[in-house]
């Protein structure tokens, strides 16, 4: 058996590049080239583990092609006859509207969660069991009148209980080994990065709730990693400067002798380059010496930014735009 796991696609427009759409093509091409790569690999399930969508306060020209780009990528899938099993995730990318109207389109072998839910799967050679978990609407429990006076870090705690007696509970459930768990949110062990200042006080995925899994699948975070058995895929284009030294993909998981082997596969993400220049930089830039290639190397086709430093008469004669065009005829995209 094998799958695939995907995660934080976000699908969306107005994403700052060189048109509100351009973006949103970038992930279109890379979603066709990941649903190109999980038939060419044979798969048999595609989990995604939420995020599907960028905003949930989306008008409705944007969202009407939002989820016809998931639909497409789906329909897609399906047609190879791959079974697609979503979460939702965090509410404020994931609007539950969007995924009532994934539903609408009826599409075969295409199973959307947006509720904790536990599903036995015996169409292959091997039964397996799924747990899902999707992101949780952290403002609906801190609203309710036993909650209301609490401070955030006992919120937190008590969330962070009834997740863990959540999953103990879909885990008894599973009536197949292999069982698998496909959550959106933070696991108490996960290489965070940027957003750890995020995520504070919300509710976490602890080690005790993920035992007894043979196979955890995450979203939420957007920093590809493996721990232990807890696989987070990362989002498989990338989306800001924050992923700019990230790699972008899926992950591969192949049961083999009862246990599983992981395989991350990178997508032909856009890069995001961060270009440092100092005062000689700067001057050379100014006087005309100052070649992108020799110093910085391949930016074609990337998105860039620079920071630079320099003294005050410098900066006064520095002409920004005649930099900005300079960037874009070394080939840079946005």
């Amino acid at each position: 058996m094998r799958i695939a796991h995907i995660s934080d696609i976000h699908w969306g427009l107005g994403y700052p590049g060189p048109t509100p759409h351009a973006r949103f093509d970038d992930i279109c091409r890379v979603m066709d080239w990941t649903a190109d790569r999980i038939i060419a690999e044979g798969v048999q399930l595609v989990l995604v583990a939420g995020d599907m969508f960028r905003k949930a306060d989306v008008s409705l020209d944007k969202a009407s092609r939002e989820i016809r780009a998931a639909a497409s990528w789906l329909r897609k899938l399906t047609a190879a006859g791959i079974e697609a099993v979503i979460i939702s995730g965090t509410p404020s990318h994931d609007p539950a509207s969007a995924y009532e109207l994934l539903e609408d389109y009826q599409m075969p072998h295409v199973t959307i969660i947006a509720e904790p839910a536990q599903i036995d799967i015996d169409c292959f050679d091997e039964g397996f069991s799924l747990a899902l978990l999707p992101g949780v609407d952290r403002s609906n429990i801190v609203t309710r009148e036993e909650y209301r006076d609490l401070p955030p870090h006992q919120v937190h705690q008590i969330m962070t209980s009834k997740i863990t007696d959540v999953c103990r509970g879909l885990l008894a459930e599973c009536n197949y080994t292999p069982s698998i768990l496909i959550a959106h949110m933070t696991y108490a062990q996960a290489d965070t990065g940027f957003e750890d200042l995020l995520q504070q006080n919300e509710a976490i995925l602890t080690t005790e709730a993920i035992q007894g899994f043979d196979l955890v699948t995450l979203g939420h975070i957007h920093r590809p990693q493996q721990n232990g058995k807890v696989f987070y895929s990362g989002s498989p284009e990338r989306l800001s400067f924050n992923d700019e030294k990230t790699d972008a993909g899926f992950w591969l998981h192949e049961l083999v002798d009862g246990k599983f082997d992981s395989t991350y596969v990178q997508t032909p993400a856009r890069r995001f380059i961060t270009l440092q220049l100092n005062e000689t930089g700067i001057q050379d830039f100014v006087n005309g010496n100052l070649d992108f290639e020799d110093v910085f190397g391949d930016i074609e086709n990337a998105i860039v930014r620079i920071r630079y430093s320099c003294s005050e008469d410098l900066n006064k004669v520095l002409n920004r735009r005649a930099l900005e065009k300079a960037l874009y005829d070394a080939g840079v995209y946005f």
